[in-house]
């Protein structure tokens, strides 16, 4: 095994970058760093996770599509990426344990559970359903914004939780809508490994409709957002470059297959922006 790989299959930095969700949210309750850590560590741990099993239920086709990656191109054997799984999976769910021990509640630890049992339905089965795995895919990132608040205790704050879930909806709506996008762009490839998205099932026009749906009400989302007044005005400028780019992202995918591309690299960007601008609003709020 080439320890150097393990990284990239891993794919450690949408981990971390993911795991930014859980402090975002988890900062509108607690400073305590040590809640917090647990929290990260469960999520990037079990994000891993799913991405190593991921790879190993595409190997057949990365042998063809992606055959630079750890595992088709030899440098990771199967039963070595199956032992790093298990290794993270354990570590995650430990993580998970003591979170809900801090706050004395069984729930931490029961979302870990079902997010590595989805991670592994992810690859072996929803993935080949097209939207269903669309949808997984935006709230299984998206779902570190609901752990956060989770790990902290569920402090009931009206409006704190109001900012919490729309973190929630404009981050798994835009990347819903990048998914969809994705299925628009790949529809000839999708064919040959008969994956159900919506743009093979109900046609190119239907899905960029879906999808531009999915990005109105990020959209909309996002700039609700100030008026609940609960994160700083320091997100604003964020908030609006990230409506920008939504709104590109849905003209181009209205254009179809054609504009397929550039509405799924502004749907990036706005899901980017989104992500540095809630950690942007919520630090002063903090007192960090």
């Amino acid at each position: 095994m080439k320890l150097s790989t393990i990284p990239t299959l891993l794919r450690i930095h949408n981990a971390v970058f993911g795991a930014l969700t859980v402090i975002i949210s988890g900062l509108l309750f607690t400073k305590d760093l040590v809640v917090l850590g647990w929290g990260v560590v469960a999520y990037i741990a079990l994000a891993a996770a799913g991405n190593v099993i991921n790879d190993i239920y595409d190997i057949e086709v990365d042998k063809i599509n992606k055959p630079h990656r750890p595992l088709p191109s030899g440098a990771i054997s199967i039963k070595e990426a199956k032992i790093i799984y298990i290794l993270l999976v354990i570590t995650g769910l430990i993580a998970a344990a003591k979170s809900s021990h801090i706050i004395g509640n069984p729930l931490p630890l029961l979302i870990a559970i079902i997010f590595a049992g989805i991670g592994i339905l992810y690859s072996a089965k929803l993935k080949l359903l097209g939207f269903i795995g669309n949808i997984t895919v935006g709230c299984s990132f998206s779902i570190g914004y609901i752990y956060g608040w989770v790990i902290t205790g569920m402090i009931v704050d009206l409006a704190k939780i109001i900012t919490v879930l729309l973190f929630f909806i404009v981050s798994t709506t835009l990347l819903v809508a990048r998914e969809i996008i994705k299925g628009i762009e790949d529809v000839k490839g999708d064919a040959l490994r008969n994956v159900k998205t919506l743009a093979r099932t109900r046609g190119i026009p239907f899905a960029s409709k879906v999808a531009a749906l999915f990005l109105l009400v990020a959209i909309i989302s996002f700039t609700i957002l100030p008026f609940i007044k609960v994160i700083s005005w320091t997100f604003i400028p964020f908030m609006i470059v990230g409506d920008i780019a939504a709104f590109l992202s849905l003209v181009y995918a209205l254009k179809g297959e054609e504009g397929a591309p550039k509405a799924s690299f502004y749907a990036k960007i706005g899901a980017f922006v989104g992500l540095v601008g809630f950690l942007v609003g919520v630090i002063p709020v903090a007192g960090l």
